[in-house]
This record gives C-alpha cells, sequence and structure tokens, in this order.
C-alpha cells in the first residue's frame, strides 16, 4: 500500500498570485487566475488558491514550513496560528475505489485526480475557517441577547454596535466573493470517474451541509443586529424626545418667572 497525505492551510486573507507566480522558485506546472500548482519532485506537489488556501501533496513537515513561511514573507502576511486540515490517499492496485470523509483509497494516480483531491481539501479547509469566524459572531450575538434577556439593555451601543455590524458585512462580503470554491473543477466535466470523485469529496466532507450552516449563523446574526440596531435608535430617539422636553420645560419655567417678577 502506498499512502500518502494532503495537508491543507489557510491564511485568512485573499493571495496576490501574480506575486507569488514572480517570486517562487519552484517549478510552477500549472497556473490560472485563481490558482497555482507547484511540483517539489517526482509526485510531489503544493498549490496555491488565492482565496487564501495552500495545500501540499506529499509533502513532508519542514517543505511545508519553508513553503508556508516563503508566502507569507513574499505576501507580508503575519505569522498566526493557521487553520489546518489533513486528508489521505491509499493506492491500492488491486482495491475497489472508495471515498471516505478522512480518506480515499484508489487503484492508481494521475496529475488530473491528484488536482481534484486538493481541490476540495482547499475548499473544505476554507469553509472551516469562515465556520469559525462565523460561530464566534454568533455566539458574542447570543451574549447581548442574554443581557437583554436579564437586563432589559444590552452592551452593544454606538461606534461598537456599527464595528459588529461591519464584521459580519465583511465576513458576508468575503463569502460572496469566493463562492466559486464551490463550482467543480473544469477537468471534471468531461471525466465520468474524476466527476465521481468530485461528488463523493463534496459529500464526505460535508461541503454543501457545512456551507449551509454557515449561512443560517450569518443569517442569524444578520437579524440579531437588525433588532439591536433598532433597540438603539429607539433608546436614542427617547433620550433626545427627553433632552428636547426638557429643555422646552426650562424655557416654560423660564417665561412664568418673567411674567411673575
Amino acid at each position: 500500500m502506498n499512502k500518502i497525505s494532503i495537508t491543507a492551510y489557510h491564511l485568512r486573507e485573499r493571495l496576490d498570485l501574480k506575486k507569488l507566480k514572480n517570486s517562487l522558485t519552484f517549478n510552477c506546472i500549472c497556473e490560472d487566475p485563481t490558482e497555482l500548482l507547484y511540483q517539489i519532485e517526482e509526485s510531489i506537489y503544493f498549490q496555491i488558491f488565492d482565496y487564501g488556501s495552500v495545500v501540499f501533496f506529499g509533502t513532508n513537515q519542514i517543505n511545508q514550513t519553508d513553503i508556508l513561511s516563503s508566502v507569507r514573507s513574499i505576501l507580508q502576511l503575519d505569522s498566526i496560528e493557521l487553520m489546518r486540515e489533513n486528508y489521505d490517499v491509499e493506492v491500492l492496485p488491486d482495491s475497489q475505489y472508495k471515498a471516505m470523509f478522512d480518506r480515499i483509497v484508489i487503484k492508481d494516480l494521475n496529475l488530473d485526480l491528484i488536482k481534484i483531491l486538493m481541490l476540495n481539501i482547499a475548499q473544505s479547509v476554507a469553509l472551516e475557517y469562515y465556520t469559525v469566524q462565523s460561530d464566534l459572531l454568533l455566539s458574542q450575538t447570543v451574549k447581548y441577547s442574554g443581557e437583554l434577556e436579564e437586563y432589559g439593555k444590552f452592551s452593544l451601543r454606538g461606534k461598537k454596535l456599527l464595528k459588529f455590524i461591519g464584521r459580519t458585512l465583511n465576513l458576508r462580503n468575503k463569502i460572496v466573493n469566493n463562492l466559486y470554491i464551490f463550482d467543480s473543477h473544469k477537468s471534471t466535466w468531461n471525466n465520468e470517474f474524476l466527476n465521481q470523485v468530485d461528488i463523493d469529496l463534496y459529500r464526505e466532507l460535508d461541503i454543501g451541509l457545512r456551507y449551509r450552516s454557515l449561512q443560517e449563523n450569518l443569517n442569524i446574526v444578520t437579524e440579531n443586529l437588525g433588532i439591536f440596531k433598532d433597540l438603539n435608535q429607539y433608546s436614542q430617539s427617547l433620550k433626545l424626545e427627553w433632552v428636547i422636553i426638557t429643555l422646552i420645560a426650562v424655557e416654560i419655567i423660564n417665561l412664568l418667572i418673567e411674567k411673575i417678577f
């Protein structure tokens, strides 16, 4: 049995592929506007996707660390802990093809199949990053809802509220900008087996289910933020009304004082 590991990382930023292409010294065997595929040596590859994922096929940990450091240095990215995902490929010439959530069993490998495998793991790790971000927003939203239930008010106001809305909108925009990551690769269009592998990986990695869950989280956060915004505006309006009432009362008192004295 020949077992090969695929490791994917998400760098949290949109990557400038043109800048990377001009700076990295590895052998680039395939490029298009959204991805670069490099070959380190025979059957050892890494692929960079512009939405932030870097995937390694059969690459040892030392090379992974060096390449990630180079990418960060070229693009001047922060050295922060990265989202990571692993997937195994078992090559068994006498076996039947089978795709599972943590590995795939196949008879042999070719470059098109390797690209499909790397693409799906790249999508999965990117989706995991966005899911974690949406979960953080949702947990904070639940916290403010709890404050509203317990105290009849919440601490999310003014500039803090606007920044929270901005974070939510920014995450939504990033997801919309990267919607194409869930499209099938063009190599699957005229190849029945590659198309089946792509479909099976999409199912086993729960890409569709996780994406729908992500959207539901963001919808809940957005709905709650709309309510928070309305309550905040109502509170501000109420304060303004009391200020106006107070000013009118002061003016009336002043007029009465003038008439009496």
